[in-house]
Formats: structure tokens, C-alpha cells, sequence
């Protein structure tokens, strides 16, 4: 079959929109994933899972996740026939991929474990303590943003020096605002992609706001004259 018959279950396009659901199109509770008695949070969206192991890791078949959170990036690489291993430090996140979606990720912590060799990353990291997951020596618990992205960076660092000729990175990141603080999640990614040796190859806009309550951020907004964030990327490398 020849490239221009080929066809994907994402359309390739440079934005993409995260479904939406439950009551006019807004994420209900029954609709996160319950986490500790403070917060929840919404899963991955399988249509970036999709994209990421069916289109831009076409050719990658062994895929590391060194934040394998709630299962949905296992999910689709096994339907696109990929080799996944997938480390998360929090036990109950194993225990909810494998109840949820029948998949086994792996009690580990990618600061420390040994990292498999590998010729594609999917993942989406922590925002650091925008989300505060249970286990130790997690990041979205370190004391600061400073001490967050070194560790980051460590973690990107020891997935680097396994990674294969002609890898494919797939990292999905947002930014965020904190106490009027702004978080650049996505410039410290390629930042520190870019000091690996990394070049980019593809950015994609995920838009969330179809399934975002950005109307009840307006006062704040109008306020303070910022924007609400609706959207996160999906930034591409090959090294």
C-alpha cells in the first residue's frame, strides 16, 4: 500500500481535540480517576495515546514510559502490535491499570531502576504539585519547582542513554499558572531534549476545551489579563 493510501485512526493534524464528556461536554467526577481525598484526576486521552504509538512512532516496536500513570498509553501501544514497559512509582496506578484496562505496568522508579533499551518514549510527565500522586520519592512531590526539574531532567537523562539510533520521543506536557506564578513546562521539555541531543521533529496542540470549565476562570482572567489554558502539546524529538 503505498504512503498516500495509508490510513490512521488520528487524523494527523496539528491539533487535536480531546473528546468530550459527561453533562455539556465537562469532565464529571465519575468521569476522573479518584486518587486520594483531595483530588482527582482526568486520564490520558487515548487519542493522543493513538497518534503517538500508530503515526509517530510507526516504526519504533520497543516503547519505554518512564511515567506510566494509569494504563491508557499501555493500552494503545499494544493495539498498535509495540513492545511497552511502562515504570510507575505509585502502586496505586499499577493497581488501576491492571484492573481497569488489563494491562501490567511495572513498580519502579525511573530516577534509579534500570532502563531498557528502547526505540520510542511515549509518556506525559507530573506537573510537578499542580497533581500530588501518592507513592515516595515522586515528583510531584519535591520541595520546589528548581528541585522538580532536575529530576526531571535526570530521568529524561537516563532514558537518553538507552535510547536507540533514529528514537522517537513523544512527550505531552502543559503549562500551567500557580499563585500567579507561570509554569513553562513545555520550554523546559525541549530545553532539556535539546541539550540531549535531541532535535524536534513535530509539535501538536492538544485542545481541552471542549472538556475545560474555562468559564469559571474568567474573573481571574479578566483580572489579572492572562488567558486560560485550554490546551497542552505534544512535543515530538528524534535523536
Amino acid at each position: 500500500m503505498t504512503e498516500d493510501k495509508v490510513t490512521y485512526s488520528q487524523i494527523p493534524v496539528s491539533v487535536i481535540d480531546t473528546k468530550a464528556v459527561g453533562k455539556k461536554g465537562i469532565r464529571t467526577k465519575k468521569h476522573h480517576i479518584k486518587h486520594s481525598s483531595r483530588t482527582e484526576f482526568s486520564p490520558y486521552p487515548m487519542e493522543i495515546g493513538e497518534i503517538c504509538s500508530e503515526f509517530f512512532c510507526r516504526d519504533s516496536d520497543l516503547i519505554f514510559d518512564p511515567f506510566a500513570g494509569w494504563g491508557e498509553r499501555n493500552v494503545c501501544c499494544t493495539k498498535f502490535g509495540k513492545t511497552y514497559l511502562g515504570y510507575d512509582i505509585s502502586p496505586e496506578a499499577i493497581e488501576y491499570a491492571k484492573k481497569k484496562y488489563q494491562v501490567t505496568n511495572y513498580l519502579g522508579n525511573s530516577k534509579t531502576d534500570p532502563i531498557p533499551p528502547h526505540n520510542g518514549l511515549i509518556t506525559c510527565p507530573p506537573y510537578w504539585n499542580l497533581e500530588k500522586y501518592k507513592g515516595d520519592n515522586n515528583l510531584s512531590r519535591t520541595k520546589s519547582w528548581e528541585i522538580f526539574l532536575d529530576d526531571y531532567e535526570t530521568i529524561l537523562t537516563r532514558s537518553s542513554k538507552e535510547a536507540l539510533p533514529n528514537s522517537t520521543y513523544c512527550l505531552m506536557v502543559g503549562d500551567w499558572r500557580k499563585n500567579k506564578e507561570y509554569y513553562n513546562l513545555s520550554y523546559e521539555t525541549e530545553r532539556i531534549m535539546y541539550k540531549l541531543g535531541f532535535k524536534i521533529h513535530d509539535k501538536v496542540i492538544v485542545s481541552q476545551k471542549k472538556i475545560t470549565p474555562y468559564l469559571k476562570m474568567m474573573t481571574n482572567c479578566k483580572r489579572f489579563l492572562y488567558t486560560a489554558k485550554v490546551h497542552q502539546y505534544l512535543l515530538v524529538f528524534k535523536n
